[in-house]
C-alpha cells in the first residue's frame, strides 16, 4: 500500500498535464489588470493633453484681441467644448491682470490687480485681486497686463480600481496680449 501510495506521488509530481490551466489562471488576472490599466492612464493622460492643447489655443486666440464682449467668451467657451470631445462640464475663466509698482512707497514689490474676469460653463467665480495666485504668474513689469486663461475638465476614468478616481482636471496659461498693451473688457 506504501508503495502504491509513493508511485501515485510520483507520476503525479512527472505529469505536466494541467500546467498550462494553472499557469493561465495565475497569469490571467496579472495580465487583464496591466492592459487595463494601461488603457485608463492613457485616457488620463490623452485627457489632460487635450486640457492643454486646448487651453493654448484658446488664449492665443483671446491675446491677438484688443477687445472683448460676453458673446465672445461665450463663443471662445463653445470652441473650448468642441476641442474636447466626449466631455461635458468644462470650465473657462479668462482674467486680465495688471501689475503696478507705486513709486511713492519705497521698496514697493508691486501690486496685481484685476481688470476684468469672466467665466463660462464649470468653472470656478470671477478671480478676484485676493484669489491672485502670485507663484503662477510670470514676471512682469511696472504697468504691465497679461491674460490669465484657466481651464478645467471633469475626468471620468473607465474604471477605478487602478487608484484614479473622479477628478477635475485643470490647466492653466498665462500670456501676452500681441498686438495691443491690454486686451479691454467691452460692454455693448
Amino acid at each position: 500500500m506504501k508503495r502504491n501510495f509513493w508511485k501515485k506521488i510520483k507520476h503525479s509530481m512527472q505529469d505536466s498535464s494541467g500546467s498550462i490551466t494553472v499557469e493561465f489562471v495565475i497569469w490571467f488576472p496579472v495580465l487583464m489588470f496591466w492592459l487595463l490599466g494601461t488603457i485608463v492612464f492613457f485616457d488620463f493622460f490623452k485627457a489632460r493633453s487635450n486640457l492643454s492643447t486646448a487651453n493654448a489655443t484658446i488664449a492665443d486666440i483671446i491675446s491677438r484681441n484688443s477687445e472683448v464682449t460676453d458673446d465672445y467668451i461665450t463663443l471662445l467657451h463653445n470652441t473650448q467644448t468642441a476641442m474636447l470631445p466626449r466631455t461635458s462640464g468644462n470650465g473657462l475663466r479668462i482674467s486680465s491682470i495688471q501689475f503696478t509698482i507705486d513709486p511713492a512707497i519705497p521698496a514697493h514689490t508691486g501690486d496685481y490687480t484685476v481688470e476684468w474676469s469672466a467665466i463660462r460653463g464649470g468653472a470656478l467665480d470671477v478671480l478676484v485681486d485676493a484669489d491672485i495666485d502670485v507663484a503662477s504668474l510670470p514676471n512682469m513689469y511696472d504697468g504691465e497686463t497679461l491674460l490669465f486663461v484657466e481651464s478645467s475638465v471633469p475626468f471620468v476614468p473607465l474604471t477605478s480600481y487602478l487608484g484614479i478616481t473622479f477628478r477635475t482636471l485643470r490647466n492653466e496659461i498665462a500670456i501676452s496680449p500681441r498686438y495691443e498693451s491690454r486686451v479691454v473688457w467691452v460692454n455693448p
